[in-house]
């Protein structure tokens, strides 16, 4: 019987290159620390999977790497050693990862940083970001005119920062080109795995997921992790009221009529000046804010899923489930699985 290698069970796909081994996790001062471990075990436990098989060699290299080298502190108070910034020649056809964290204003200013990464995008294989790392890549410029995520909670602002970005608001993680970036903290691994597959093919990517327990491709996306952002709406003076009334009264029927008979306004002038301040529709508003009333319920409460709907103003099971899968891309049976409180939780 012929012995199984390594090759023999995950090969690699097509086009995968040798000199793409080599991984470089980019850290700074109040750094994440899940941000940069999270990569780094992916790639780690891809070289474990295969010394499983066959002894081999690692096929990635990991090196964690800052602005000055040395001791860095995350913002856990977690202090790691680092290797200072690699040369040119160092990032030929190398992974190039940048970890987000609170420090990242600071980190995105930091001209040297900003220097490799640009460096990176013409001689590195990738360039990479998770949570707000993405910061980091936009502040020099790599990602004008591509798509990128950062974090839900600053999507805002990265918008505002960095509006020639197209930004993905629910996507886990976005590929442009050679430019990859994640959402927060965890979906850094989900990165990971994705770049593992690309190397290395789906079912040692597959076998890497297997062992850290995690989802190889997790069912919907990031606004699922929270029902904050579903409704988020612009401040306005105007329609503060009428915004704490429906959020307290999804289940009303609230028609454009009745929105603007509570603010005074003709229907057509409601509607322009609403889609004005808040860059909604009324309808996409009141779409939101159930929504958002349904996950809180489903969160908080031991209310069945038919009392939900009701509650919420979805009307029933069925129309719940179609808006779930339209904005999460989850169900809400697995919604309420993944996030609702036992009675008996500490």
């Amino acid at each position: 019987m012929k012995k199984e290698t390594t090759c023999d069970k995950f090969p690699p796909s097509p086009g995968a290159q040798a000199a793409a081994r080599r991984v470089f996790v980019v850290v700074f001062d109040r750094f994440q620390l899940l941000d940069a471990a999270g990569p780094a075990q992916a790639f780690a436990t891809s070289n474990e999977e295969a010394g499983l098989i066959a002894p081999t060699a690692p096929f990635y290299e990991i090196r964690l790497i800052s602005s000055a080298g040395g001791a860095v502190a995350s913002s856990s108070g977690i202090t790691l050693l680092t290797q200072p910034l690699p040369s040119i020649a160092d990032l030929a056809q190398a992974t190039v990862i940048v970890a987000g964290g609170p420090g990242i204003d600071a980190a995105a200013r930091d001209e040297r940083l900003l220097h490799l990464l640009a460096q990176s995008a013409s001689h590195a294989a990738r360039v990479c970001s998770v949570c707000t790392g993405t910061f980091a890549l936009a502040a020099c410029g790599l990602l004008d005119g591509k798509e990128a995520v950062t974090h839900w909670r600053h999507l805002k602002r990265f918008a505002e920062a960095y509006p020639t970005v197209k930004i993905h608001g629910d996507s886990i993680f976005v590929k442009s080109g050679s430019l990859y970036s994640s959402a927060g903290v965890t979906a850094g691994i989900d990165l990971c795995l994705n770049l593992i597959e690309e190397d290395r093919g789906r079912p040692h990517a597959l076998a890497v997921a297997k062992r850290l327990v995690v989802y190889i491709k997790r069912p919907g996306g990031q606004l699922q992790f929270s029902s904050e952002l579903l409704a988020q709406t612009a401040e306005s003076r105007q329609f503060d009221a009428l915004i704490r009334q429906v959020k307290q009264n999804p289940a009303q029927s609230w028609s454009v009529e009745e929105l603007a008979a509570f603010v005074s306004m003709s229907a057509r002038s409601f509607h322009r000046q609403f889609v004005l301040e808040m860059g909604v529709t009324p309808s996409q508003f009141i779409s939101a804010t159930r929504l958002e009333k349904a996950c809180m319920l489903i969160e908080s409460t031991q209310s069945s899923l038919k009392a939900v709907a009701r509650t919420a103003g979805l009307g029933n099971e069925a129309n719940m489930k179609n808006l779930f899968l339209k904005r999460l891309g989850v169900t809400p049976s697995d919604y309420l699985e993944r996030f609702r409180a036992t009675k008996d939780a500490a």
